[in-house]
């Protein structure tokens, strides 16, 4: 490893320490960089902006891509000889990473200060492209790409074949030039690095350890409860969930406990819930600090029916001592089980009755949450995982990307 280089970390989406998934990944990896090298941040935001009243983790240079300056950069790329057989080969790019092109590497390279060797780190497959344009611009001593979830499968679960074939071929393309890849789910590094014949290791996801005091369990008494659903609200699966939570199961919880049941949603969202708003149901928009809000609420629920990755916002939730009930598919690619950390429930009835569960029978929420509890600090914390992004750092350091084969990759 080169002790005077700098990292570049390339991210989709300002880094930040709450509020939004990708964002608090980014700021995972961030601010785990190898002992001795500083961290330059860049942001190209295809996967949107942080609300204005986000706490930002660090600077960031933001570049906003221009198709104009894309377009001509994509022009000069093609006219070399290997990425022109990489981007034949990669065909249609997904829309992320078209939005995110590998035309704009000399844009970003015109950004970074030259006076220092630079090692690279990319968020998200869709970025990968773009990753490689840059490294290979600015003579990158290695090179890493996070790409968090399985955005093939994902694509395939919700029904647009097309887009998975899409990753698929990215990936086929652009991953082995990287020293190192991972991933948030151990199930998902393992399934894509079968796939596409590559290693892919395990990064989990992590949270910050709470300082203020948790909440103590719902006693089921008289008093009010609240459940809570915390997630980006323009992401279609949440927007989903959230629905059913508010339409379905919150009724249900209400009958089945005979007592005032609230629902709070917390998450920025683009008016397509506007018409859940009622007396038991507050759509709370995006707050940037959450420390309250899971103070207040008695149960976190999670009835997402299709999800990648591994949920961060399950991973909060243990951290502040919240009972969770979710879906195996929002849950999946934790090391959690049914009864132990969480409960699981697949359908609006079997989620009304786990909610009721862990709202009236106090001893078994008490040893939800001390097992939660558990697990976030051994193997979820900030404390636990920032080890494991400096070894992978550390590891890549010791390996050199693919080099292109002559007339393709």
């Amino acid at each position: 490893m080169n002790p005077a280089a700098r990292l570049v970390l390339l991210a989709p989406i300002e880094p930040a320490s709450t509020g939004n998934g990708l964002a608090m990944r980014s700021e995972l990896f961030r601010s785990c960089p190898p002992e001795g090298m500083s961290v330059e941040t860049v942001v190209v935001p295809v996967a949107g902006r942080l609300p204005a009243q986000a706490a930002r983790a660090a600077a960031a240079t933001i570049v906003v891509p221009r198709g104009a300056q894309a377009a001509e950069g994509v022009r000069a790329l093609a006219g070399d000889r290997t990425w022109s057989v990489r981007l034949a080969r990669a065909g249609t790019l997904p829309p992320l990473a078209r939005a995110a092109s590998p035309g704009l590497a000399g844009a970003l390279a015109g950004r970074l200060d030259p006076g220092r060797p630079v090692a690279l780190h990319a968020m998200r497959a869709y970025m990968a492209p773009l990753a490689l344009a840059l490294a290979e611009r600015v003579g990158a001593v290695w090179t890493t790409l996070d790409l968090d979830e399985d955005d093939a499968a994902f694509a395939r679960a919700s029904g647009d074949p097309q887009l998975a074939a899409a990753y698929e071929r990215l990936l086929e393309v652009f991953a082995p030039h990287f020293g190192a890849l991972s991933a948030a789910s151990r199930e998902e590094a393992d399934t894509i690095g079968a796939r596409h014949g590559l290693a892919v290791e395990h990064v989990p996801n992590a949270v910050a350890l709470p300082s203020l005091p948790q909440r103590p369990p719902h006693d089921g008494g008289a008093r009010g409860a609240t459940l809570l659903f915390v997630g980006n609200l323009t992401y279609a699966p949440n927007v989903d969930a959230a629905r059913l939570l508010a339409q379905t199961i919150l009724p249900a919880v209400a009958h089945r406990v005979g007592g005032d049941v609230r629902l709070r949603l917390v998450g920025r969202h683009d008016r397509r819930l506007d018409d859940l708003a009622a007396a038991d149901v507050e759509l709370c928009g995006y707050l940037p600090d959450l420390a309250a809000v899971y103070a207040s609420a008695d149960a976190v629920v999670a009835p997402l029916q299709a999800a990648a990755g591994t949920r961060i916002k399950l991973l909060e939730a243990f951290a502040h001592g919240v009972p969770v009930v979710a879906s195996s598919a929002a849950a999946a690619g934790l090391d959690v089980a049914d009864g132990r950390q969480l409960l699981l429930a697949e359908d609006p009835e079997a989620t009304a009755a786990a909610i009721a569960a862990v709202l009236t029978r106090a001893q078994l929420t008490a040893g939800l949450v001390a097992r939660a509890g558990a697990l976030v600090r051994t193997r979820y914390s900030i404390e636990a995982v920032a080890p494991r992004i400096r070894e992978f750092f550390a590891r890549a350091a010791g390996v050199q990307p693919e080099a292109p084969a002559p007339g393709g990759h």
